[in-house]
């Protein structure tokens, strides 16, 4: 073989292995931080070897096809190596973002209007392009380059390579034969693996290959999984049957976790054991119907991650902010006069915020690959919800969002799937008289505006009372807050010093995202205080009114800082936690009473206690249907009471991880577990994987509640 053969055969070696390798920088925890992959297996790895190198050998084909000369092949490869390299790139930074693979279903995410995130989401892209060293990914393309120029300079340009239509027809077949055998692999292995269409993209990038997956989805090739055959639902009874497993809905049910019976009337002998209820509010010993005809404020955090209390407690114990300190007091203050719920998670997937609201307000898992917010469009859900119970019971219903109204479609969703009497956006703050331009004076004293593109929370806070105050009907208030969202700019204390331990700019301890994040502590604090305390220290907790504060889900800082601020090196699965916990609390204020804490006095909690079992958001929803006797005798639901000693599990719907009051585990890898002498059991592991396959099954079809509904009551 000559040099000129040899040179080029070497190049074409390269090509293979070089853009093969890429794609670990997608599958491999190692080298991508931000993933939560599947198990390697052998199997897996040849299938995704296969794969890979099926579709690049069909790509090596068309350049044969079209070029003749050496030099122009390897321009051609080295064109392709670039645009694969590009894609390998970009498809990195969706799992930045969420944290899973990337699929088509992903795309709708970008309907939302990008103002106040397009400028700080480039910036976290570049900066991944740096200090994550991701322009590795783009070192195949380089090496190519240099070898097609070095090749060009030897004079090897005139080289000609030619092959027969029959070696071509050969090679298409090849590639053929190796798609439709690894296609076939992939599809049975996932089917017996975790047959969750959530998953797809993750198990098919480490087991089909990332090449040939995306290659089917950019033709349209669809892998959607067949739930009816998978359950084995052929009548109405057995989804009767099967939904009735999980529905606790019911005069009396068995829980599998503890074996004890409970049931949908919630009494003191199950309660946690610290609960507290003022004579005031109730002397029953049914919980039920306790807040009934009270008004209800829900207050939706954006990524308020419990952790955050933890660090400012430890930062307040050193002394170095009085900011921090002061909010850090406060919270302890709102706690003690609360029911706090210090082991809840989210539930969330793809559509992270509307898929938070979706929990709460209706008590139903989201599918996670999907944005169901964003589906309605063509697949009107018809879904009980808070806001149709609170509607029938005459209440005066509204959401309140400092964000443009068509963000997550809420401007349909809030009228049409929920049935909100009102929807007061961002256009309806500005043309009340809001000048997002000069930002909002916060501090008269200090005279401290916040400027952000969106309506501060504390303005938020102030509309909730006065429309609140203004009202002679009971009413139901969901504001939404905005600040705090990734990648938490536009803070009040973004230029402070409040962690002199921890200051990227100075020393690079930590990343600037979780720099600004950590920032945000205090503010989160500060916003809560808005609800109840104005300018001056006035009092604005609404009368006969229950506040209920839930976070949609948490920071994603997925950059190891958390170890780094907690001074400690935290387990994978052990960060995924705190990622996944945040803060949620019941505050029930007095009418009469007040408790003097200092420089402001709290109206007395008449609920308080702490519940230290798992909870997550779809628990959120019983609790409140219950508390407030609400008419759902006909419907389902599937979370516990959150102030029962009802053992329950949290479901993480983005990546597939299961909380339980004793570990964490992923779905995708059970061997993921901590702490690590844990091991889940088998049937834990099956009895939840049907429940979420239930769960997404529910959501095929916009009427389909109804049906299992109807089908359960029938029995």
């Amino acid at each position: 073989m000559n040099i000129k053969r040899k040179t080029y055969l070497i190049f074409i070696a390269l090509f293979f292995m070089l853009n093969i390798y890429n794609t670990y920088y997608l599958t491999s925890v190692s080298l991508n931080r931000y993933i939560a992959p599947f198990k390697h297996t052998l199997i897996g790895e040849i299938n995704a070897f296969i794969g890979n190198f099926a579709i690049l050998f069909l790509l090596l084909i068309i350049g044969m096809a079209i070029f003749k000369k050496a030099k122009s092949r390897m321009i051609y490869l080295t064109s392709v190596t670039f645009i694969l390299n590009i894609f390998i790139f970009l498809l990195g930074v969706f799992t930045l973002f969420f944290g899973t693979a990337f699929s088509v279903e992903g795309l709708v995410i970008f309907n939302n209007p990008a103002e106040g995130f397009a400028a700080s989401t480039a910036r976290e892209v570049f900066h991944e392009l740096y200090y994550y060293y991701r322009i590795v990914v783009f070192l195949p393309s380089m090496i190519l380059l240099g070898l097609t120029i070095w090749f060009t300079r030897k004079k090897y340009n005139q080289v000609i390579f030619k092959y027969s239509l029959k070696t071509y027809i050969i090679g298409i077949l090849s590639v053929a034969i190796l798609l439709v055998s690894s296609s076939t692999i992939f599809i049975y292995r996932f089917i017996q693996t975790l047959p969750v269409e959530s998953t797809l993209p993750s198990f098919a990038t480490r087991n089909y290959g990332v090449y040939p997956y995306y290659l089917g989805e950019l033709f349209g090739i669809e892998y959607t999984l067949d739930l009816e055959s998978i359950l084995d639902v052929d009548s109405d009874d057995d989804l009767a049957a099967m939904y009735g497993q999980y529905n606790k809905n019911q005069d009396s049910y068995i829980n599998y976790f503890d074996g004890q019976t409970y049931s949908n009337i919630l009494t003191t002998s199950q309660t946690v054991e610290d609960l507290y209820i003022d004579s005031e509010l109730s002397t029953s010993t049914t919980l039920n119907g306790m807040l009934e005809n009270k008004n209800l404020v829900l207050i939706h955090l954006e990524s308020f991650n419990y952790f955050l209390i933890d660090f400012m407690e430890k930062e307040t114990a050193k002394g170095n902010s009085d900011i921090v300190e002061e909010a850090y007091t406060f919270l302890m203050n709102m706690f003690n006069e609360s029911f706090v719920f210090e082991n809840m998670y989210n539930n969330v997937g793809m559509g992270v915020s509307s898929d938070a609201e979706l929990a709460v307000l209706s008590g139903i898992n989201p599918t996670g690959n999907q944005t169901l917010y964003w589906d309605y469009d063509e697949t009107p859900y018809e879904l009980d919800t808070l806001v149709s119970y609170f509607n029938n019971e005459g209440y005066y219903t509204e959401a309140i969002h400092g964000d443009v109204a068509e963000f997550y479609n809420r401007d349909v969703i809030y009228e049409q799937m929920y049935g909100f009497d009102g929807y007061y956006s961002i256009d309806d703050f500005v043309l009340d008289g809001s000048q997002l331009d000069l930002g909002y004076l916060y501090n008269m004293e200090e005279e401290l505006f916040h400027v952000s593109p969106w309506i501060s929370d504390y303005e938020l806070a102030d509309y909730t009372y006065e429309l609140g105050s203004s009202l002679t009907d009971p009413f139901f208030l969901f504001p939404i807050t905005m600040m705090g969202h990734t990648p938490y700019d536009f803070g009040p204390y973004e230029e402070d010093n409040l962690y002199p331990d921890y200051t990227s700019v100075a020393n690079g301890d930590i990343f600037g995202i979780t720099d600004r994040y950590i920032k945000y502590a205090p503010y989160y604090s500060n916003i809560i205080q808005r609800f109840f305390i104005g300018d001056g220290n006035t009092d604005q907790t609404l009368d006969d009114t229950v506040y209920i504060f839930y976070s949609d889900h948490g920071s994603d800082l997925k950059n190891g800082d958390i170890s780094t601020i907690f001074d400690t090196k935290l387990d994978l699965m052990q960060e995924r936690q705190m990622l996944q916990q945040i803060v949620s609390f019941i505050y029930v204020p007095s009418s009469t009473t007040y408790v003097d804490y200092g420089d402001y006095q709290l109206r007395k909690g008449l609920l308080t206690g702490t519940q230290e079992l798992v909870r997550s958001e779809i628990d959120l929803y019983r609790t409140i249907v219950e508390l407030f006797g609400l008419d759902a005798d006909e419907d389902i639901y599937f979370g516990v009471n959150g102030l029962s000693v009802e053992p329950t599990f949290a479901l993480e719907n983005r990546v597939e991880d299961v909380v339980l009051d004793d570990y964490i585990y992923s779905m995708r890898n059970a061997n993921k577990i901590y702490p690590a002498s844990q091991t889940v059991d088998d049937n834990i592991y099956d009895y939840i994987l049907k429940y979420k396959l239930l769960s997404d099954y529910m959501l095929t079809r916009s009427d389909l509640q109804n049906q299992i509904k109807e089908a359960i009551n029938a029995t």
